[in-house]
């Protein structure tokens, strides 16, 4: 081995200081890798102790099949161009972590100098020769030429010395290391049951550190309609708070590691985020710029919301003695079993809290029966009408410490469970208010005393998403003069309504009852579509009289200049419960879609003819689908008519 010769690697200063750049657990984890890489059963992590229990010497052996001396300056001496990228699976069939020849630079992340002496066989024989290299200079290592040796075994031995203390310290403890290093590897040592790797003679041993472990799959699909599919393994520890979350190839081999975002101190956990994506990030170099990927994006917020959702399950199982202990005391806000998906969270995320109120104020148990009782029914009433003010709850009321706080705020954040409740509630009173509508648009009890401008228009007002969700209030009430003085304003041109001598203009003293509009892209970002909303009351029966006064409001927009035409579309929406012979043969000719009256040549300007009864059944048609997703449970029109009453009081008719 006396014999040396130089190795050089094609490397740049700045690619070189990259590689440095590694924490010092990622760098060990890294040789361990190339370990693997190499088809090794045994790996053995060795350090020399000062006194003081410092590290002066880190050895890595394995029983790999060592480095082959001819190929060394095709291997070890380009970086970028690892036989790993080319072949994919080693000899015995394992997928590589390696690719681009760049692990073995981690070493020089834990010390300054490092030496690989590589053990191979070759006709029965064994050969060893030694690689060594300084950080003094990191293009140029040294090799000894192959001899014969004694021994058995093939292998490589990385020796690491004149340690950087900074980065050596950070691997030093013991038990950490094996913690640390249990969790990275945790997936492969299951998958591949005969490896074994000991840290200082202790085996890496994760089935006995498991409490339980739990695989989901995650799938959706992207802007482009095609499928994004990962794997999602979690292992929950015995001790320890570890909450990392490691991202791996379909195989199970960790690329990268980050935080798992969860906060929850008492779910101490490794996930493992499984896909042929995080594949593709590792092949391509992107792995550090992986946010800038959409499917990755998509992945990751599954990610969370599955995390979330099995700490919610776990926590409400864990609860389910002390929640039988209230429910004895007949203190418990919820009454019988939960009819739906959405009720059953609710009520999982109610007996978290509930027990953890009593966990973390032992006095809250002594505290009166009645007072008890009703800060369950406040926390119950927080979940139905605003998740969020639940965290007011437990801060401002119940005084939780900050941890405590957080630990039952992560099981509302980022989880589905709060865009449920409240998509519900949503849903639930939109039937309710169309099925009330109904009621007092039809019924004889209202349509006949429901006025147009005092009582119907107020109630409309508020419940704009009737007419498109896409659309925003504009105005009301208001003659077209002022509509033309809001249409210049929304445009941003209220230079040109200074202009104006709104007194001399006769032609726009018609008053619309209710305007909306919406920005969108028809070619370019400024354009507008304005949607004229013209009220008739129940009992009007729409005719020829009021089909000409919004023809009236369409021809006065059109001829007065000051109304944009280049990138404005206006639609005018004669709405009413019934209409004549007449206003029936106007609104269904075969040239035109049911319902178009006008159509102006340039298409700028639409004038419909539409019934309630047609708008209430499209949105109710509309929002069945999301009802029966969420498992509601729609009420009849007696209760829609009571939702009503309850909430526009002042508008209906007693």
């Amino acid at each position: 081995m006396a014999v040396q010769s130089n190795l050089e690697v094609q490397i740049t200063n700045d690619h070189i200081g990259k590689l440095l750049k590694f924490q010092p657990l990622r760098a060990l984890s890294e040789l361990i890798w190339n370990a693997l890489d190499a088809d090794a059963t045994e790996i053995d992590i060795d350090f020399e102790r000062n006194a003081l229990d410092g590290l002066e010497h880190i050895i890595i052996k394995d029983n790999g099949h060592g480095i082959d001396f001819n190929l060394v300056d095709e291997h070890f001496g380009k970086l970028g161009d690892s036989h790993k990228v080319k072949d994919k699976v080693s000899p015995k069939g394992r997928k590589y972590h390696g690719k681009l020849g760049q692990g073995r630079y981690s070493g020089f992340v834990l010390g300054r100098r490092v030496e690989w002496v590589s053990l191979i066989k070759k006709e029965e024989e064994l050969y060893e020769f030694a690689i060594s290299g300084h950080d003094s200079n990191l293009k140029l290592f040294s090799k000894t030429e192959p001899s014969r040796t004694n021994g058995q075994n093939s292998g490589v031995i990385v020796s690491i010395t004149d340690l950087i203390n900074e980065s050596a310290d950070k691997i030093a403890d013991k038990l950490g290391l094996i913690q640390n290093l249990t969790m990275i590897f945790a997936p492969y040592l299951l998958a591949y049951k005969d490896i074994s790797i000991r840290v200082e003679g202790f085996k890496l041993e994760p089935a006995k550190q498991i409490i339980n472990t739990y695989e989901f799959p995650l799938f959706a699909h992207n802007e482009e309609q095609l499928p994004v599919r990962g794997t999602l393994k979690i292992i929950e520890w015995k001790s320890s708070k570890h909450k990392n979350l490691y991202l791996c190839g379909q195989t199970g081999i960790v690329f990268e590691e980050e935080p798992s975002g969860f906060r929850s101190s008492s779910f101490s956990h490794s996930a493992y985020l499984l896909s042929n994506i995080v594949d593709d990030l590792w092949e391509t170099n992107q792995i550090d710029v992986r946010t800038l990927n959409p499917d990755y994006n998509t992945l990751r917020e599954l990610t969370d919301l599955t995390l979330r959702d099995l700490y919610r399950q776990k926590m409400a199982s864990e609860a389910s003695n002390e929640i039988k202990k209230i429910k004895k005391e007949n203190i418990y806000p919820y009454k019988g079993e939960a009819q739906t998906v959405v009720e059953e969270a609710e009520r999982q995320v109610f007996d978290i809290c509930a027990v953890k109120l009593n966990q973390y104020l032992p006095d809250f148990s002594k505290a009166e029966k009645g007072a008890r009782e009703f800060t369950y029914r406040l926390m119950k009433e927080a979940l139905q009408s605003n998740p969020d003010s639940l965290q007011t709850i437990l801060r401002e009321l119940l005084k939780l410490p900050t941890e405590q706080q957080d630990e039952l705020a992560a099981i509302l954040e980022k989880t589905s469970l709060e865009s449920i409740i409240n998509t519900t509630n949503l849903i639930s009173n939109r039937i309710l208010f169309l099925n009330g509508l109904e009621q007092i648009l039809f019924s004889d009890q209202y349509r006949k005393r429901l006025k147009e401008r005092s009582q119907l228009h107020k109630i409309l007002l508020r419940e704009l998403w009737l007419f498109g969700e896409q659309y925003v209030y504009g105005y009301d009430d208001i003659s077209l003069k002022n509509v033309l003085k809001k249409h210049l304003s929304i445009l941003g041109r209220e230079e040109l309504a200074k202009e104006i001598d709104f007194k001399s203009i006769t032609s726009l003293d018609d008053i619309p009852d209710i305007g909306l509009y919406r920005q969108y892209k028809y070619g370019r970002d400024d354009c507008y579509e304005n949607l004229v909303i013209e009220l008739k009351r129940p009992k009007c029966v729409i005719g020829t009289e009021e089909i000409s006064q919004v023809r009236r409001y369409a021809h006065a927009i059109e001829k007065n200049n000051n109304f944009d035409k280049a990138k404005t579309k206006w639609k005018i929406v004669l709405l009413g419960t019934d209409l004549d012979e007449d206003a029936r043969l106007e609104s269904s000719q075969g040239d035109r879609a049911p319902g178009l009256i006008y159509k102006s040549k340039t298409g700028n300007m639409e004038v419909w003819l539409k019934e309630w009864n047609e708008i209430i059944q499209e949105a109710k048609g509309k929002h069945q689908f999301l009802k029966e997703k969420l498992e509601l449970e729609v009420k009849d029109n007696e209760e829609g008519l009571n939702y009503l009453r309850m909430k526009y009081k002042e508008y209906i008719p007693d």
